[in-house]
């Protein structure tokens, strides 16, 4: 099932970029409708399996179901998901400009989250490093609002049609910083281009930040997932045996920390020949060597 909702989802974006071509969508218009339909159905049908299921959910746990689902659809990814399949219901009853239209069929590709760990697990690092990001985006901010108020008054009186403000200035200073250069707006005079020179070396370091910042901490997240896993598995294999409880609850924990059953099964094939070369203490997990 997961699989053909996935396949599902990919096709959705596909069909609204043929669509955005005039020739295919009259030649095909039938066809796309048809096909529209039956995913509104199906996400349709999938939105309300997973509000009747919300009772489930660990933090929902006790909770009277009608609020435990008024609660889940207001969580962001069902919020998403309801955004996905709206827009075709009010179509119906309501004349929605076909562009907007199309702009919420794309909210459908965010629909992959569910089915992907590794996007929620980027969606948890994101949560947990919104103040650095947004640290590191104030100080782009200022370092581009700096280069272009500089530059508008270096190339203003200079350049006349391209640092005619500000504003525009932002625009040239947002693409040397980034290092893009369209090269539609340039500098000519010596000290303009001086000024240039600093500003796209700066812009190196400075944009990569937001960049370094998800990396570091997304490789810290799963590594910090898979030590918590390895020493859950040593604790299950402490008496040398995984029975069907034990694998039970640590495929549970697996699924919640988003790693994937391959790298399971590898944690508990390393522990078990770790576990025929050692004894280890059942309390801190350390190698109590020369024990028979």
């Amino acid at each position: 099932v997961s699989r053909f909702i996935i396949a599902l989802i990919i096709a959705n974006g596909i069909a609204v970029m043929l669509e955005s071509n005039p020739a295919i969508h009259y030649e095909y218009a039938h066809l796309f409708a048809a096909f529209e339909v039956f995913s509104v159905i199906i996400f349709t049908v999938e939105y309300l399996a997973r509000l009747w299921a919300a009772t489930e959910y660990p933090k929902y746990a006790g909770m009277n179901p009608i609020l435990a689902r008024i609660r889940w659809i207001f969580r962001p990814m069902p919020i998403v998901d309801l955004l996905a399949i709206l827009p075709f219901y009010l179509s119906l009853v309501v004349p929605i400009d076909l562009r907007y239209l199309r702009l919420f069929r794309l909210l459908r590709l965010l629909k992959l989250s569910h089915h992907f760990d590794g996007l929620e697990v980027f969606a948890i690092v994101l949560r947990r490093e919104a103040g650095a990001i947004a640290g590191a985006l104030t100080i782009m901010m200022i370092i581009t609002i700096v280069s272009a108020c500089l530059m508008f008054t270096v190339e203003n009186s200079a350049a006349p049609g391209h640092f005619e403000s500000v504003s525009q200035a932002i625009w040239w200073a947002v693409v040397t910083l980034t290092t893009v250069g369209y090269g539609d707006i340039t500098p000519i005079t010596f000290p303009g281009k001086l000024l240039g020179i600093a500003i796209m070396i700066l812009g190196v370091g400075t944009m990569a930040l937001p960049a370094g910042i998800l990396a570091a901490r997304f490789s810290e997240e799963l590594r910090t997932r898979r030590e918590l896993m390895q020493g859950k598995v040593r604790d299950a294999l402490i008496d040398g045996i995984l029975d069907a409880a034990e694998l039970h609850e640590l495929e549970s924990l697996q699924r919640d920390l988003g790693l994937s059953a391959d790298e399971l099964q590898r944690i508990i094939a390393v522990q078990q020949r770790l576990l025929a070369r050692h004894h280890y203490c059942p309390h801190c997990g350390e190698a109590l060597t020369g024990t028979d």
